[in-house]
């Protein structure tokens, strides 16, 4: 799935990281991939590589692209359970707000309310709608 028109979506830049894996391990990339399967069949996603110090090749930045509350509840809901499944897993999530870049990182700890809030406002703002969709369970 892909999503070009840029004034109805709101995309963010996902990054899965790991504090038991190095980002180049075949393990982690294992997990990596399946995941980035698993999301794509929720929401709209590409990936796209870009460089890392330190690593060979580059890191692979997952694009999700969220049209639509129902979207950024799905996005959401499968952040909170993939991040479950272990505690050293972390997500960086970065998007761009009218030129201003925003950054969160959302852990295996718990999902801090007040980021994935920061993150349900930019979408709002971008694609229209309520800043925190309906039937999304606060953590």
């Amino acid at each position: 799935m892909s999503t070009d028109d840029s004034n109805t979506t709101f995309e963010l830049s996902v990054e899965l990281r790991s504090s038991d894996y190095y980002p180049d391990d075949d393990r982690w990339r294992s997990q990596v991939n399946a995941y980035q399967s698993e999301l794509h069949g929720i929401v709209d996603t590409r990936v796209q590589s870009r460089p890392f110090t330190g690593s060979k090749g580059g890191v692979d930045e997952l694009i999700v692209a969220l049209g639509s509350a129902g979207a950024f509840t799905a996005a959401v809901e499968s952040f909170r359970a993939w991040l479950s499944r272990d505690r050293g897993r972390r997500i960086e999530v970065r998007w761009d707000d009218d030129g201003v870049d925003h950054f969160v990182s959302l852990t295996g700890e718990a999902i801090d309310i007040d980021s994935v809030r920061a993150i349900a406002a930019a979408a709002a703002h971008r694609v229209g709608g309520s800043g925190w969709p309906d039937g999304t369970a606060h953590s």
